[in-house]
């Protein structure tokens, strides 16, 4: 099959033929409809997690199942068609394992806080390929309302932002900032005003402020602001009354941006960084303190959360903005998706 590998770290991906991935009694082999880049895989490119190479990035696939192991339980068919997150193979073995428990299966371990799994494009091969394995404890059925190119982002895009909003646990009426939007940033604010949030959408770039401005009337976000004004604190908080936002969703790896977002905060405020920058967090002392504010992390979604996800995409509406590419065209992926005019998510497509 035909694969987009990354051989060389910084260097450009290579189009190869490869086998197709065998799988085991306990997998579903996937044929490829869509797969996204994100900034993980940019990361990847660059060595920041000491991947082995050769590797197929990309961790954030649908397709269609061809295959079924045998063992699979569940109403798994080929022909179905799915969406997968990165997380694969739990080992049952490790603390991660142990300790935490599948929300719809308490006998079973949370694949994400595994110590021992695979994880698609990173530390096994990924979605930029003709067919990928996909683990079913990780995986779900896809609406008919939502294509394949729109799938493919919200298998980690969409399922980070999702997960972020669950975890942060803000009552509806309460407002949310965006910080940056970008993938994750455009599918944030649909989801925050989705669930009754009033939103405001942050960026440095016009790019973003743009594509926050042409959301669709109800999911549109209340105010757009720019990161660089000097009005920006003042504007945001008095926007959010009550002493600020509830909650803010920082969707850029900015470590200024993540610091100057607990200004942005009312007391008992929660911020949820979801960028990894290499260089880790800043804290604001005074504004933690004073305001006891609550910083959170938040990991990708689990099996239950992808489900709700879907479902809640497939009756709001939420699309992502994506730029699709051919197989054959994205050896320069890293390079576009570096681009500070790109506006939303870069998928590929057979």
């Amino acid at each position: 099959m035909k694969a987009l590998r990354l051989v060389q770290y910084g260097a450009p991906y290579k189009l190869e033929n490869i086998p197709i991935p065998t799988i085991s009694d306990y997998q579903l082999l996937v044929k490829v409809g869509a797969a996204g880049f994100c900034h993980t895989d940019h990361q990847i490119y660059n060595g920041v997690y000491n991947s082995t190479l050769p590797v197929t990035p990309s961790h954030e696939p649908a397709g269609t199942i061809v295959a079924v192991g045998q063992n699979v339980t569940g109403s798994w068919k080929p022909g179905q068609r799915i969406g997968m997150l990165n997380f694969r193979g739990a080992c049952h073995a490790c603390v991660g394992c142990e300790v935490a428990r599948d929300p719809l299966r308490p006998n079973e371990p949370d694949t994400r806080f595994c110590e021992n799994k695979e994880n698609a494009g990173v530390n096994a091969d990924g979605a930029f390929a003709e067919y990928i394995v996909a683990d079913p404890a990780t995986s779900v059925p896809l609406p008919d309302e939502v294509s394949f190119e729109q799938a493919a982002p919200l298998m980690c895009a969409g399922a980070t932002v999702w997960t972020s909003l669950a975890g942060a646990g803000i009552e509806p009426h309460f407002p949310i900032g965006v910080i940056g939007v970008g993938g994750l940033g455009y599918l944030a604010l649909q989801f925050a005003a989705g669930l009754g949030h009033p939103t405001v959408a942050i960026d440095n770039r016009p790019e973003g402020r743009q594509l926050a401005s042409e959301l669709p009337t109800h999911l549109r976000p209340g105010k757009v602001m720019d990161y660089n004004s000097l009005k920006a604190t003042k504007e945001v908080v008095e926007f959010a009354g009550g002493g600020g936002l509830a909650a803010v969703l920082v969707c850029t790896d900015s470590v200024d941006a993540t610091e100057w977002s607990h200004k942005l905060l009312r007391p008992h405020g929660v911020c949820v960084p979801l960028g990894l920058p290499v260089e880790g967090f800043r804290i604001s002392a005074c504004d933690m303190i004073f305001k006891e504010l609550i910083v959170r992390g938040s990991l990708f979604a689990n099996q239950r959360l992808l489900s709700d996800m879907m479902n809640f995409v497939a009756e709001k509406g939420v699309r992502s903005h994506v730029q699709t590419v051919k197989l054959e065209e994205a050896m320069d992926f890293p390079d576009r998706y570096m681009d500070p005019y790109l506006k939303g998510r870069l998928v590929v497509v057979p």
